[in-house]
């Protein structure tokens, strides 16, 4: 997969095409992963997934998670976007030199160089 290939994100919009941000899918309903700015103050989204698949969600299916800096939203399976799944690790810590997953103008490899406190 190469810098470019931003087939397993989402693209995450207001309800009149703005971008908000992106997320990716987390399990098998579908769930996007995204920050909480992405969805912070909106009632409804619009998420674009592969090709012009696309689904409306109302403020039901989102949930923010602001004291984590993240929010999750339902969109009803994988088939509604067409995107699959990435796995979750949950790690105590991840040490300097070892090589993550982050989006970045589609999905890309990087080596983790140290830690800083962020959200």
């Amino acid at each position: 997969m190469g810098s470019e290939d931003r087939s397993t994100l989402v693209r995450i919009c207001d309800p009149v095409g703005r971008p908000r941000g992106t997320g990716f899918v987390a399990d098998d309903r579908g769930t996007v992963v995204t920050s909480h700015e992405a969805v912070d103050g909106l009632l409804r989204l619009v998420l674009h997934g592969t090709g012009d698949r696309s689904c409306r969600v109302e403020a039901d299916a989102i949930t923010t998670l602001p004291e984590l800096g993240l929010a999750l939203v339902r969109t009803g399976g994988l088939d509604v976007l067409g995107v699959e799944p990435l796995p979750i690790v949950l790690r105590d810590r991840i040490e300097a030199g070892t090589y993550v997953r982050i989006a970045a103008h589609g999905w890309r490899e990087a080596r983790v160089l140290g830690v800083a406190p962020v959200t």
